[in-house]
């Protein structure tokens, strides 16, 4: 399925358009969550890459 809704990063206005704001002229994207699967077989890429980012303390 196709997500029509995109919401501008910069002032936070939804919108249909995929380029950009009408209002700022910002950027656009999704803002919807991606699907979750108890089956993913990436979550154990990402969590390591958000440790290495620093979002994730060491000790956990």
């Amino acid at each position: 399925m196709k997500w029509l809704l995109r919401k501008c990063t910069r002032c936070g206005a939804y919108t249909l358009r995929r380029d950009a704001c009408p209002r700022c002229g910002g950027p656009v994207k999704v803002p919807h969550p991606p699907r979750f699967s108890p089956e993913d077989k990436y979550l154990k890429y990402r969590y390591m890459m958000k440790k290495l980012a620093g979002e994730i303390p060491e000790d956990c």
